[in-house]
């Protein structure tokens, strides 16, 4: 260990980890998010309802969660490095296999244990791994890693449609199958571990996780999650009912990814001034703020609208939310700790877009998952507001507390 314990924070190396976070984020979203756009090429193909497919969303969002603790615990001993290198070779093998599957459950193997795999491997490791390299910039660093997420989202939403259109999706999946390994793997050939490596402490984990704090943060993002990706898988299929094209209704998932890097740049570069945990319940309240469009939304415009507040919302929340954690508990542990608190947006995704679905094949009606998502928006504005009694001057005294 150096003698200065700081040494290389904040330098220049870290914030190459952070452009290779971002590009991890990029990559592993924009494929994962751009699910709504195959949604009806494939139920098609295969002959499966919306409720099928919206569990495959689910496999693969709930495995990118739930697998999180054990790869974010991974890359806290070894380094980001080979665990994100992983995930390159995950991805890319499960679109590619994808593309020649011809049985619908072998989807749920190739399609949703490959892509969600993958995002385990590649998102916890690499946003914890900025985390650990940034002391006086953490916030913004951590701001722009994950605006990875949006960039992604706005490219691959509308390029999706473009090469289901030209190609089918069999073989845009292989594009994206070639495309995304290369790329994972300059991102995690860009990584490395953290100047300041701390030793795990299974007691100290354990104990943040039962406190309060973490509850109000856990149970806040299990109902936003279930708010974004309902709207996620249903946007496009619900801008199709009304007479929208698929590249122009693939174009709001676009949308929601330009808009959140505002939220997620935008929101957390105030936090300096009106403070981190006011501007995090600011963008729970812009997600819910976001659903009066899409309830009463008849035109495209409205569903444009209803993007481009959700986006800053949910970009907010995306960004803010590891920041917030590190604040308050401190960065010891952070990738495995990270991974917990992230099996809630796992949790939401078993939950909401099935429901939605059940729902959308019992009445044929697309405002069901307008209201679900609606809902849950209410819910996690509620349960995020208490957050207020943990501010950073209480950050010390909390992870004292845990240890």
């Amino acid at each position: 260990m150096p003698d200065n314990p700081n040494a290389g924070l904040d330098s220049p190396r870290a914030w190459v980890v952070a452009a290779a976070a971002f590009l991890g984020a990029f990559v592993s979203f924009g494929v994962t998010y751009c699910f709504g756009v195959f949604l009806k090429p494939m139920a098609v193909e295969f002959h499966v309802s919306h409720a099928v497919m919206s569990v495959l969303f689910s496999v693969i969002a709930g495995l990118s969660f739930f697998l999180a603790p054990f790869t974010g615990e991974i890359a806290d001993r070894y380094g980001p490095r080979p665990v994100v290198a992983t995930g390159a070779v995950l991805m890319g093998g499960g679109l590619i296999l994808t593309a020649h599957v011809r049985f619908f459950p072998l989807v749920m193997v190739t399609y949703g244990g490959g892509l969600g795999a993958a995002v385990a491997c590649t998102y916890i490791p690499s946003i914890a791994a900025v985390g650990e390299w940034f002391k006086v910039h953490r916030d913004i660093a951590l701001g722009i890693a994950i605006s990875g997420i949006g960039c992604g989202t706005l490219v691959a939403a509308p390029l999706s449609a473009v090469l289901i259109e030209r190609y089918g999706w069999r073989t845009s999946f292989e594009i994206y199958g070639v495309a995304s390994t290369v790329l994972l793997l300059v991102c995690a050939a860009l990584l490395a571990k953290p100047p300041i490596v701390g030793e795990k402490k299974k007691v100290s984990i354990a104990g943040k996780v039962h406190t309060r704090a973490f509850a109000l943060l856990y149970v806040s993002l299990f109902f936003a999650g279930i708010a974004v990706y309902v709207s996620f898988v249903f946007l496009p299929a619900y801008s199709a009912d009304i007479g929208v094209g698929r590249v122009a209704g693939a174009a709001l998932i676009g949308y929601i990814g330009a808009s959140s890097v505002v939220g997620r740049l935008g929101l957390n570069a105030l936090a300096p001034r009106f403070g981190l945990l006011t501007m995090y319940q600011v963008a729970y309240a812009a997600l819910l703020a976001s659903f009066a469009f899409w309830l009463t939304a008849h035109t495209y415009a409205s569903l444009v609208a209803f993007g481009l507040v959700m986006g800053v919302g949910y970009g907010g929340i995306a960004a803010m939310a590891p920041a917030v954690t590190a604040n308050i508990f401190g960065i010891e542990g952070l990738g495995e700790l990270l991974g917990i608190l992230f099996t809630g947006f796992g949790v939401a995704c078993l939950v909401g877009p099935p429901v939605a679905g059940i729902l959308v094949d019992r009445t044929t009606d697309y405002h069901w998952p307008v209201f679900v998502a609606a809902g849950a928006a209410v819910l996690a504005l509620l349960v995020v507001i208490p957050l207020r009694a943990y501010r950073a001057t209480h950050a010390g005294a909390i992870a004292a507390a845990a240890d």
